[in-house]
C-alpha cells in the first residue's frame, strides 16, 4: 500500500481540488458502513477546510493508503498547537471491502510512528456504534470503560480493531437527537429568570461584550466535562482563540448558534449548536457547560430549550444532535426534558505511545 502523508495548509488549491471528491466519496461510504444516515455524511466545505487551514492554534493531518492508485484507507490527527502538545486526536477507515487484510493495521502504524517522532505520545480516537446495534441482544459480552458507567459490544469490529492495537476504552457517550419545536410566543434574544439568570441567544460571531465570557467557559469545559481530565490538561483559551474558532467554522460553511447564562454580569453557562449551509436543516451540539458552582437551578435544560427556541425562529434548522458521556446522568436527563432521543453510541479509546 502506497502512503502519502499531508498536513494541513501544504497543498496547492489545484492539489486540492483534486484530492477533494476522492475523499469525500470515500468518508461517506466508511460512514454509511458503520449504519449511519446522510446526517453523518461528509460536508465537501468540511472536507476541504481540513485540508485547507492552518491555524495558530489547531491544526489537521491526513495519511491516505492506496493501493494501486485506488482510496482504500484513511487515518487523520487533530493537533492542538498551542497547548496539549502530546496528545492528538486519531481516527483510521478502510473501505469494508478491504477489511480484516492488514491495511488498517499498516496504516495505523505508520500515523502512530509519525505522531511519536513529533512527540504526540497521548493518543484518543472515537468510535461510533448505531443504537439499534448497540441494543440488538444485551446477552453479549461487553468492554467496560475505564471510567463511568458505559460498556460496548465486545464483538464489535471497531472494538475488536482497538483493542487489538492496545487502545483502552476510556470513556462511553450517547449519541442524540432532538427535533426542534417551536413555542407559540415567538423567539427573543434575551429575557431574566425568575432566580436572577439572565439568557441571552445569538447566532453568528460572539458579541464583544461576552467574548471573554465564552473564552472562560470553553477553557473550563476543557477539563470540567466529565472524564475530559484524564484525556488533556486543560487548555488556554482567550479573545483570540474564540475567533479564531469562528474562523474555521465560517470557512467551512458553519454557523454557530450560541445560548449564554449571566449571573450578575458573569457568565456561568452556555450552549453552542453549529449548522451548515450545505446541510442547512441539521445542527451538531459544540460545547456545553454550567459552572459547578451554578448547578442544581435546571441552567442546563433552559439554556438548551432557549437555543432550540432561538433556532427555530431564526434558522431552517430542523434537528440537532448532541453527545454527552453515559455516566453525566444530570445533562442526559437535561437532554431527555429537551426531547433528545438516542441514535448512537461513541465509544472514546485512549492510547500512550512508549
Amino acid at each position: 500500500m502506497e502512503i502519502t502523508h499531508i498536513r494541513s495548509g501544504t497543498l496547492t488549491d489545484s492539489d486540492v481540488d483534486g484530492l477533494l471528491d476522492e475523499i469525500v466519496d470515500f468518508d461517506r461510504r466508511i460512514n454509511r458502513a458503520l449504519g449511519f444516515g446522510e446526517d453523518f455524511d461528509p460536508l465537501p466545505g468540511s472536507v476541504r477546510g481540513k485540508l485547507v487551514r492552518a491555524g495558530e492554534f489547531t491544526s489537521h493531518e491526513i495519511w491516505l493508503g492506496r493501493v494501486d492508485g485506488r482510496l482504500v484507507a484513511k487515518a487523520g490527527a487533530y493537533l492542538s498547537l498551542f497547548d496539549n502538545t502530546d496528545v492528538a486526536d486519531v481516527y483510521i477507515g478502510v473501505l469494508p471491502e478491504l477489511r480484516r487484510s492488514g491495511l488498517g493495521t499498516e496504516l495505523l502504524t505508520v500515523m502512530e510512528r509519525q505522531l511519536a517522532e513529533t512527540g504526540r505520545t497521548r493518543l484518543t480516537a472515537w468510535a461510533e456504534i448505531p443504537a439499534a446495534d448497540f441494543d440488538a441482544d444485551p446477552r453479549r459480552p461487553r468492554i467496560a470503560a475505564d471510567a463511568g458507567t458505559g460498556s460496548l459490544p465486545a464483538e464489535r469490529a471497531e472494538v475488536v480493531f482497538a483493542q487489538g492495537h492496545d487502545y483502552r476504552l476510556q470513556q462511553v457517550e450517547r449519541c442524540s437527537a432532538a427535533v426542534v419545536q417551536c413555542s407559540s410566543g415567538g423567539g427573543v434574544d434575551s429575557f431574566r429568570t425568575e432566580d436572577g439568570y439572565v439568557i441571552r441567544t445569538w447566532a453568528g460571531p460572539v458579541p464583544e461584550e461576552h467574548i471573554e465570557a465564552i473564552a472562560l467557559l470553553h477553557q473550563r469545559m476543557s477539563t470540567d466535562a466529565p472524564g475530559a481530565a484524564d484525556l488533556h490538561d486543560e487548555e488556554t483559551w482567550d479573545t483570540a482563540r474564540v475567533r479564531a474558532l469562528e474562523a474555521d467554522r465560517e470557512y467551512t460553511g458553519g454557523r454557530t448558534h450560541t445560548a449564554l447564562a449571566l449571573f450578575d454580569g458573569e457568565g456561568v453557562g452556555f450552549t453552542e449548536v453549529v449548522s451548515y449551509t450545505q446541510r442547512p436543516h441539521v445542527a451538531y451540539q459544540g460545547a456545553t457547560l454550567v459552572l459547578s458552582e451554578h448547578r442544581g437551578h435546571g441552567l442546563g435544560a433552559r439554556l438548551k430549550i432557549a437555543n432550540h427556541e432561538a433556532l427555530c425562529q431564526s434558522s431552517p434548522v430542523e434537528r440537532v444532535y448532541t453527545w454527552n458521556a453515559a455516566e453525566n446522568s444530570w445533562m442526559l436527563a437535561i437532554n431527555d426534558q429537551a426531547g433528545f432521543e438516542t441514535v448512537g453510541w461513541v465509544g472514546l479509546w485512549k492510547k500512550i505511545l512508549a
